[in-house]
């Protein structure tokens, strides 16, 4: 081979040498981003709602009620606030994660209920203790209170229409509850008291069956799943 086609091959080799450098070199330089893994969704803040509305409804309800004659209902106050009002609220929280609009809805207004409701039994607030000597006023404002309560009710019941049959269950049940309770303020009667927190034990179970449900129907090996009545579209 002449020494002119010797310097070509040496030149090519350079130059695919050097090229190869550089390439590398860039390559190097800008490596390809990490892959994007998506985040788990948040667990199912349902079960939580639910089992925090159905235990302090039962407890109330039964204070209600009167049983073991007890007519005093303020030993409820601690549930009202932290298990009706914080753990239902925080549930509601987790399922406007997950965008489930209308159980993060549900819980985060009936968690604001209880909130509500234990600041009116919460003597430090002196919000019953300024209707002192206004009996009757005291009992109107809480009527109109329970009565907007059952409306409010109502209307997530116009929704759950297409949901499940337990759900409606519990919130029609409910929603009579709401009424009764306020007719009872409204009229001072005690036999509609009563009745109010009798019917109030119903949704309260109601929604423990629905939070079991929904645990069962999350296990992937339930010993058994309860039905809840799913309304096919």
């Amino acid at each position: 081979m002449s020494s002119n086609g010797i310097d070509k091959l040496e030149l090519g080799i350079t130059e695919d040498i050097n090229l190869g450098s550089i390439q590398g070199h860039f390559a190097n330089a800008n490596p390809p981003p990490p892959p994007i893994t998506a985040l788990p969704p948040p667990s199912n803040g349902a079960v939580l709602g639910l089992f925090s509305f159905g235990s302090t409804t039962i407890i109330l309800s039964l204070y209600n009620a009167h049983a073991s004659g007890i007519t005093i209902p303020n030993v409820v106050v601690s549930m009202a606030l932290f298990v009706g009002g914080v753990s239902q609220f925080t549930g509601g929280i987790i399922e406007f994660c997950r965008r489930s609009t209308f159980t993060g809805s549900v819980f985060c207004i009936y968690g604001a209920f209880w909130l509500s409701y234990g600041a009116i039994l919460l003597p430090g607030t002196g919000i019953t203790a300024a209707y002192e000597g206004e009996a009757d006023m005291l009992g109107d404002a809480l009527g109109i209170y329970l009565v907007v309560w059952s409306i409010v009710t109502v209307m997530f019941l116009i929704v759950a229409l297409r949901k499940t049959v337990a759900l409606i269950f519990v919130l029609a049940v409910l929603a009579l509850t709401f009424l009764l309770l306020g007719i009872a303020e409204f009229t001072g009667n005690a036999a509609v008291a009563k009745a109010g927190g009798i019917m109030g034990v119903i949704p309260g179970f109601g929604a423990f069956y629905i939070g079991l449900a929904d645990l069962l129907a999350a296990d992937p090996f339930p010993p058994f799943l309860l039905p809840q009545g799913v309304i096919k579209h």
